[in-house]
């Protein structure tokens, strides 16, 4: 497997074998596909920033097969456009206690939790951590979330973070170079 990804054997080769199994990602919105930051306007709207790295990465591993939800405890506009445009299939807002949502999902899904991958960044997504096959958390995550995760991404919440789980579990799949090559081979 490529160094990039996996540079610390012992562990990684554990979570690279649960990463075979993942088929669905389920993200935390504030702190995972954003940096945590949130803008209000004079007019009283609120606004967001993505990263187009993590959307990039989540159209490519959706094209590989895997698919995407995502359990946010705020309800948002910005959130709510972010999701739709990158064609998430589960989306769930409003819920800071996300388990029930959680398993509705999975549910739904017609999956099993060990082919569940969550990242979340803060304690209401730690309560998802037993019902997931692995849950991850970005750099910025607090302290006890990353203590408790099975894996720490180098990047952060809304730079990256989620580029770099897709990636991995795209490797560990062994789909990553065949759907980067299909964007690098284009004939138009």
């Amino acid at each position: 497997m490529d160094q990039l990804f996996f540079d610390r054997q012992d562990i990684m080769t554990d979570i690279a074998q649960k990463m075979q199994l993942i088929k669905l990602i389920v993200l935390d919105v504030d702190g995972v596909l954003t940096d945590g930051t949130i803008i209000y306007t004079v007019d009283g709207s609120e606004s967001k920033a993505f990263s187009t790295q993590d959307g990039f990465g989540i159209t490519m591993a959706q094209q590989a097969g895997l698919r995407f939800g995502a359990l946010t405890g705020r309800i948002s506009k910005a959130v709510e456009r972010r999701v739709k445009d990158l064609k998430f299939e589960f989306y769930k807002s409003g819920h800071l206690y996300k388990v029930k949502h959680l398993n509705a999902m999975i549910a739904e899904a017609g999956l099993q939790p060990q082919q569940v991958l969550y990242m979340g960044d803060d304690i209401v997504d730690l309560a998802c951590a037993p019902y997931v096959g692995l849950f991850v958390a970005p750099a910025n995550a607090q302290p006890r979330i990353q203590q408790q995760a099975a894996w720490v991404t180098e990047a952060s919440g809304g730079n990256g973070a989620v580029r770099e789980i897709v990636n991995t579990v795209l490797q560990a799949q062994r789909k990553l170079e065949e759907f980067e090559q299909r964007f690098l081979n284009q004939s138009e």
